[in-house]
């Protein structure tokens, strides 16, 4: 009687940035109404181990569920941090929702900025036509590319100043017991 039962805590699986396939990053922000856009490539480069580590958890878990690193913004090469604009996306998301709905918000974001054109994509390839009859046809430049988005939704990244931590969570290991995408 009294006794509290001990939490178990899983091995934590390696996942994150320096295991992913993503060309680029979205951290979406709606505790300081922030989105932070960078290529994954720039942040593979920085010293990770440097940055305080810490965890997250998920709504209806005893245990941590992730750890990661407290990256400031300011030390990710080519970052760029965008304002929610005149819509307001962060009415849509409550902190006690479940790591799933965070999520999807967190795309839905991303989609509309990317449909807005407001989404940056760094191509891996931008050359000059050099078909005379394209740039007869008005054409000067030739773009293709198809880009892999990895989006999260880091509820208070972001200054201090508005509230945030300071930092971006990188994460380096998860769990995921509840199986939710």
């Amino acid at each position: 009687m009294g006794q509290s039962a001990v939490v178990h805590q899983p091995k934590l699986f390696e996942h994150g940035i320096q295991v992913e396939r993503s060309d680029i990053r979205a951290h979406v922000a709606p505790g300081t109404h922030l989105i932070f856009v960078f290529q994954t490539s720039s942040i593979l480069g920085v010293d990770l181990s440097k940055y305080r580590e810490a965890s997250a958890g998920q709504p209806g878990v005893r245990y941590r569920t992730s750890t990661g690193r407290l990256v400031p913004p300011d030390d990710i090469p080519g970052i760029r941090i965008f304002n929610g604009g005149s819509d307001a996306w962060w009415k849509s998301f409550n902190e006690k929702d479940t790591t799933s709905n965070k999520g999807k918000a967190a795309v839905a974001v991303v989609e509309r900025m990317l449909r807005a054109g407001r989404f940056p994509l760094w191509p891996s390839v931008v050359k000059e036509s050099m078909r005379l009859e394209v740039q007869h046809g008005g054409t000067d430049i030739l773009l293709h590319g198809v880009w892999r988005i990895q989006v999260k939704c880091d509820f208070w990244a972001g200054p201090k100043d508005k509230g945030g931590t300071g930092s971006l969570y990188i994460e380096t290991a998860e769990l995921n017991p509840l199986k939710r995408f």
